[in-house]
């Protein structure tokens, strides 16, 4: 699980700015909506970034795929910083080459209370880089309260690395050091090396942190397909699914190959007042976009509700109705497994009371820079009376909202005030 993250130089992001998915100690939030892990630690299921647009709310989500981007890149990969890190620093910033900083803390292990040989076990991994090479690459872990060092490596003046292991960090070292390129990473390098430190988040990378498409594309039909394919059952539960979000037209959904061996979602509907009719059948590519979202969403319910997952959705409202959005995020909380997720969305409906903790909600805007800074719900006090957080949002008591002004249109591109009506002197 991902407990937190820190972006620097990072597109709309200039200085560090952290968003934190654990929950804060108070007794008036649910703790129905967190995962509990031990005594001082749990982990806020549903967490939201809100605010206009441009803010800057998916360079969030873009610095976690970028990082993932990176890290699994293919060893025959010419060079992934180019393509991750190209057009992703600060956007404002003058000097083009300075590197971004992304870091993280994952939850690898709850560990056994009072298991010395199994403590709770957090990684903190911190890339710094352009998209040339890499500046500096760093992995420690936590392991209770204590914070230990597996390894480091920084980019001196000679331009040569400088590497630092702990006395914990078990996998090959100098041997992998001396033959990685400065555009690799450590990480990944070691991990398919059988390094075992390593490996831990590698795999975390690989098999947990899914960054879901937008769900309207070849690559979403392609990814509902591998899920239906591996667990026929879905069809059924992807119909009960869309059935709870009023979509009742849809009695089948299947996998179709064609000629060229190419799978692809097939939707048989029926005709609700008609019970005589045969009905038709539709493919992906010609359903509503919003049908395509919501299905592609299902299976990455479905997938999270059978093993842990960090799942992530930017625009997450998009083609979706606000009452829709609402209940996606009721049922992600019933699942049962140590599963979260996190979703950018400019809609204030997710303020909605009841529906997401006050510390897993989120505000993005642009300071006097233009930009981006993050800020807590949970940093304003809560208000008294009936005024809901959704009408204090839209009042301006937590800022993040669009400053908009009046526009009017002219054929030269020439700003003009509108015309003022004149008064006759009759009705003077």
């Amino acid at each position: 699980m991902l407990l937190n993250m820190t972006i620097a130089n990072f597109k709309s992001v200039k200085s560090p700015q952290t968003i934190s998915f654990q929950a804060v100690k108070d007794s008036r939030l649910p703790a129905s909506k967190v995962i509990e892990i031990n005594e001082r630690l749990n982990v806020i299921k549903t967490s939201a970034i809100i605010g206009p647009n441009g803010a800057g709310k998916s360079s969030f989500v873009r610095a976690l795929e970028v990082l993932k981007r990176i890290v699994m890149a293919e060893d025959n990969a010419e060079n992934p910083l180019q393509g991750a890190l190209t057009g992703t620093t600060f956007a404002y910033g003058i000097d083009k080459a300075t590197p971004a900083t992304i870091s993280i803390e994952v939850l690898l292990d709850k560990g056994e209370p009072g298991n010395d040989e199994k403590p709770l076990t957090i990684a903190v991994y911190t890339l710094k880089a352009n998209k040339e090479k890499i500046y500096e690459e760093s992995l420690y872990y936590i392991l209770n309260n204590s914070r230990k060092l597996m390894f480091q490596r920084v980019l001196q003046d000679d331009g040569q690395y400088a590497y630092r292991f702990g006395k914990n960090y078990r996998g090959e070292k100098k041997r992998q050091a001396a033959k990685l390129p400065e555009n690799r990473t450590f990480l990944a390098g070691s991990a398919r090396k059988g390094g075992h430190t390593s490996l831990e988040l590698y795999t975390w990378f690989e098999k947990n942190l899914h960054i879901l498409p937008m769900g309207v594309s070849t690559k979403a039909e392609a990814y509902a397909c591998e899920m239906l394919k591996a667990h026929p059952g879905w069809g059924e539960q992807i119909l009960n699914y869309l059935w709870a979000l009023d979509i009742t037209d849809i009695n089948r959904i299947e996998v179709r190959t064609n000629d060229k061996g190419e799978d692809h979602l097939r939707f048989t509907h029926i005709y609700v007042n008609d019970k005589k009719a045969e009905g038709y059948a539709s493919m992906f590519a010609g359903e509503s976009l919003s049908l395509r979202r919501l299905v592609v969403m299902g299976f990455a319910f479905f997938e999270a509700f059978i093993t842990g997952k960090t799942l992530v959705i930017d625009d997450f409202g998009q083609l979706l109705h606000p009452d829709v959005l609402c209940h996606l995020v009721e049922i992600f909380e019933n699942c049962d497994k140590e599963s979260q997720l996190l979703v950018v969305d400019c809609n204030p409906s997710l303020l909605r009371e009841g529906l997401l903790r006050r510390d897993a909600i989120w505000f993005a805007q642009k300071d006097q820079e233009s930009s981006t800074v993050y800020y807590s719900l949970s940093d304003f006090k809560g208000a008294r009376g009936r005024v809901t957080t959704a009408q204090r949002y839209i009042q301006g008591a937590f800022g993040s909202l669009p400053i908009i002004s009046e526009f009017w249109f002219t054929h030269d591109g020439t700003p003009v005030e509108p015309e003022k009506e004149e008064v006759s002197n009759e009705n003077a």
